[in-house]
C-alpha cells in the first residue's frame, strides 16, 4: 500500500494529464478545425492538411452528414469539457447537486456518441474506407502489426475501442443509479474517460509519428497518403493501449487511497 501523499501525488497527476488531454480535444474540435466546423470549405487550403487527407477532416461537417455531427463530434466536445468538473474531488464535495445534474448529462453525451459511432459504421464512414482513396481499405493500415496474417480487418479494433468505451460507460452509471457503490462508480467513470481520451492520445502519437518522419527525412516525407494513413491506424493504437493503462493506473490509486482512509478509520 502507498502512502497518503504519493497516492495523492498520483491523483493529481492523473488529473492534470486529463485536463490537458479534454482541452486538447475542446480545442480539436471546435478550433483546429473539427469535423463539425462551421468554416466555409472553400476557406480551407487543403495545402496545409499535412497529417491527415482534407476528407478525414471535414466528412462530418453539418449538411452531409449532420446526423453524425450532432450524435457524435459535438457530444464529444461537451463531454471533454464536463470532465474536469466532474472528475474534480473537492467540487464533487462541494457541489454535490451539479455533480449529479451534469453527471446525468455526460452520461447522455456518451450515450449519444456511442449511436453515433453506429451511424459512422452504417454509413461506411471508417477513415480506413473513405479518406483514403488512392488505398485499398486495408492498404497500408500499419508499420507494424498485420492484420492479414490473422484474417482481421482494422475495424474490428474500432469495434473493441468503441465496445469498451459502451461497457464502462454502463458500469460507471449503473454503478451509482443503481448500486449506490462510489467507489466503484469512480473506478468505472475514470475507465470511461479513459476509454473516450484514447481519441485525444491518438492525436498526441499523431504529431510524434510526424516529427519523426520530419527528422529522419525531410519536411514532407510524411505527408502522403501511404504514411498518413498507417500513422493515423497505429496512432490509434498506441493512444488506446496508453489510455487503457493511464485508467487503470487511476483506478489503482483510487482502490489504494480508500483502502488507505479505511485504515485510518479502524486505528481511530
Amino acid at each position: 500500500m502507498m502512502t497518503a501523499k504519493t497516492t495523492e501525488r498520483i491523483l493529481i497527476a492523473g488529473y492534470l494529464g486529463v485536463c490537458a488531454l479534454c482541452v486538447q480535444m475542446v480545442v480539436w474540435i471546435a478550433y483546429s478545425p473539427g469535423s463539425c466546423t462551421t468554416l466555409r470549405e472553400d476557406m480551407f487550403d487543403p495545402t496545409r492538411t499535412t497529417f491527415v487527407p482534407k476528407n478525414l477532416i471535414l466528412k462530418y461537417k453539418a449538411g452531409r452528414h449532420w446526423a453524425v455531427c450532432a450524435t457524435h463530434i459535438l457530444p464529444a466536445c461537451l463531454w471533454s469539457a464536463l470532465i474536469p468538473f466532474l472528475l474534480h474531488r473537492q467540487a464533487r464535495k462541494m457541489y454535490t447537486k451539479a455533480h449529479r445534474v451534469l453527471g446525468r448529462v455526460f452520461f447522455a453525451c456518451g450515450a449519444s456518441m456511442v449511436y453515433g459511432y453506429y451511424l459512422i459504421h452504417k454509413r461506411g464512414l471508417h477513415f480506413h474506407a473513405t479518406d483514403f482513396p488512392t488505398l485499398s481499405s486495408d492498404e497500408a493500415i500499419s508499420f507494424v502489426f498485420d492484420y492479414k496474417l490473422i484474417g482481421a480487418s482494422f475495424v474490428l479494433y474500432e469495434h473493441a475501442g468503441a465496445m469498451w468505451f459502451a461497457y464502462t460507460l454502463a458500469r460507471a452509471f449503473a454503478s451509482i443509479a443503481i448500486f449506490g457503490d462510489s467507489k466503484r462508480h469512480r473506478i468505472w467513470t475514470w475507465r470511461h474517460v479513459g476509454a473516450g481520451l484514447s481519441i485525444a492520445f491518438q492525436r498526441v502519437f499523431i504529431m510524434l509519428h510526424h516529427a519523426y518522419f520530419t527528422a529522419a527525412y525531410g519536411y514532407g516525407s510524411s505527408h502522403v497518403p501511404e504514411i498518413q494513413k498507417p500513422i493515423f491506424a497505429d496512432s490509434l493504437v498506441y493512444g488506446g493501449i496508453v489510455s487503457v493503462l493511464y485508467a487503470e493506473l487511476c483506478c489503482f490509486v483510487v482502490y489504494d487511497a480508500a483502502a488507505l482512509a479505511k485504515q485510518k478509520l479502524k486505528q481511530k
